[in-house]
């Protein structure tokens, strides 16, 4: 059994594989290809062990673009690709977005925004060390972000009511989840940053419907629009670029990118399937679905409690086992906590 997820880096510069290599080595295991055609015999024979390709768009015979045009037509659109490239011109980006490939890594490589990417691409929580100074910042970021975020709710005609049940749900459920779980390894300080990133889950809507006035609904023709809402909210989130953010940064835009994915692997955008998808997400999507369910009736008692737990556990490949029971093992704290709303 792999101890890491598995990283193919694909570049004709050995310098450049040396390099990354030497960033991502600690954090994932890795292999190599010198040129397009050693990488789609690597991606051929390792599709299903794979997790993630860096892949340089300039090389010889068969460039970047060639392995993703071969790719396609091999089917293979369950490994995330990030470009390496110089410089990310409108022309690849426009190219890359026909792949459904949306990250780029920039030559020359920043050390920390390459490692943060791929583990929160790969849903791998980084260890940071939270500083006095990082949560004084972290929480300021959070003001700011929410009070932008509210305005457009409240000029949408949204209640920000649910957005802060989901947030408050959440970390019941994450406090659970730590108090249970031999794998949890929250403290009080994560847990609340967190449970507070579970507020901006959908925050790329805001970005969408400035973009055409409107949000794109799945029903609508235009889907590919409306998924595109995800990658959006954490690009939106990670247009703070400070060290102090980071962790909060690297969680809430994981939640905005993955927060419809699903743990059978038929979400999007990525279709990530089972433990890739990180599990705060996992109850992030947990603690929406079951707050649209139990918000509509305003007894808030364990019985209909049981009944809200029991339909959001008939769509079971949402989210994993752990999950369900999480929640079902939280109904005492959950229900109290709406009662006091009343």
């Amino acid at each position: 059994m792999k101890k890491n997820k598995t990283v193919l880096i694909v570049d004709d510069s050995e310098i450049d594989r040396v390099v990354l290599r030497n960033i991502l080595g600690e954090d994932f295991e890795i292999e190599e290809a010198e040129n397009g055609y050693s990488a789609m015999e690597e991606i051929l024979r390792g599709r299903d062990s794979l997790d993630a390709i860096l892949l340089d768009v300039s090389m010889p015979v068969l460039d970047g673009f060639g392995v993703l045009r071969l790719m396609k037509e091999k089917e293979i659109s369950d490994i995330p690709v990030f470009l390496i490239t110089a410089e990310a011109t409108k022309d690849n980006v426009e190219r890359a977005v026909h792949y459904n490939v949306t990250e780029f890594i920039r030559k020359p490589f920043d050390k920390d925004s390459v490692l943060d990417r791929v583990k929160l691409k790969l849903g791998v929580v980084s260890d940071y060390t939270l500083t006095d100074h990082d949560i004084e910042e972290t929480t300021k970021y959070i003001v700011e972000l929410k009070a932008l975020y509210d305005k457009y709710l409240l000029h949408s005609g949204k209640a920000l009511g649910h957005y802060e049940r989901v947030s408050a749900v959440l970390k019941i459920l994450l406090n659970e989840y730590s108090a249970s779980s031999r794998n949890a390894e929250l403290d009080g300080t994560r847990i609340d940053i967190i449970s507070k990133a579970g507020y901006f889950y959908n925050i790329g809507s805001m970005v969408l419907a400035g973009r055409d006035g409107r949000v794109t609904k799945k029903e609508d023709a235009d889907k590919e629009a409306y998924q595109s809402h995800t990658i959006l909210g954490a690009d939106l989130v990670r247009l703070n670029y400070s060290r102090h953010c980071r962790f909060f940064v690297q969680v809430c835009a994981d939640m905005c990118i993955h927060h419809h994915e699903r743990y059978d692997g038929k979400g999007f955008p990525h279709k990530i399937m089972g433990d890739n998808n990180l599990i705060y997400t996992q109850l992030c999507r947990l603690a929406n679905r079951f707050d649209s369910v139990f918000s509509h009736n305003k007894e808030y008692s364990e019985m209909q409690f049981e009944i809200a737990c029991n339909e959001v556990q008939k769509d079971k490949g949402a989210v994993c086992a752990e999950a369900f029971k999480v929640l079902e093992r939280s109904k005492s704290a959950i229900t109290l906590y709406y009662q006091m709303l009343k």
